[in-house]
């Protein structure tokens, strides 16, 4: 890499981390290009010259994580050789990542709606929805060897089983967020508790009942 290309990734690095602090503490929709170039301490006119529209860094945030999640996910597919013993270490690797990473989570689940606005942009929107493809792509493929190894059911389709794992996670990881206290009144399982007692039902709910 050039001192010239270097220079450009570390400028837009700042500005990338400064727009995902934002985004965290006000939510995408409250925050202006002019939040982002104050916090990231740029002018304006700087700014623009890394990215022409929030929309582009908010995709560029998403690509981001998003290729983060995929490598995240193979690491604990690769280092877990057990299939249950992976299970558990896709499902806590997804809930360190929200933890890490909420704005890309929410893109991950289908939180966040992608934004077409320009050429650019589309290039962006496309590579997000190809590594999302090939993460759900592998997730499937983890499932298939599962009912090979006779420990999950077949009578849905593995893409489909993908699909609804996403949005039942995706929905315990809100909740334990936004009722957390209240969790912990009536049950007295700590965040970290309820969010692996839910992973646990889901396996339930897709393996076979004998194991």
């Amino acid at each position: 890499m050039s001192k010239k290309q270097a220079l450009t990734e570390f400028h837009r690095g700042s500005i990338l981390a400064a727009a995902e602090r934002l985004f965290a503490e006000k939510g995408i929709e409250k925050t202006t290009m002019d939040d982002i170039a104050r916090v990231a301490e740029y002018s304006k006119a700087t700014l623009y010259v890394y990215f022409q529209s929030k929309e582009e860094i908010v995709n560029a945030i998403l690509l981001s994580g998003m290729v983060l999640l995929k490598k995240k996910i193979h690491e604990a597919l690769e280092s877990n050789h057990e299939w249950l013993q992976a299970y558990d270490a896709v499902c806590r690797t997804i809930v360190r990542f929200y933890d890490d990473n909420p704005t890309a989570y929410d893109a991950a689940t289908g939180a966040i709606p992608l934004a077409q606005a320009g050429e650019t942009v589309q290039k962006s929107v496309s590579d997000i929805l190809r590594v999302s493809s090939e993460i759900d792509a592998e997730l499937a493929d983890f499932l298939v060897r599962g009912a090979e190894a006779g420990l999950v059911h077949t009578q849905v389709p593995p893409i489909e089983m993908v699909l609804l794992f996403w949005a039942a996670l995706a929905g315990m990881v809100r909740t334990a967020d936004s009722r957390e206290a209240y969790i912990r009144e009536r049950t007295g399982l700590s965040r970290e508790d309820f969010l692996h007692h839910g992973a646990r039902m889901l396996l339930h709910s897709i393996t076979r009942a004998d194991q």
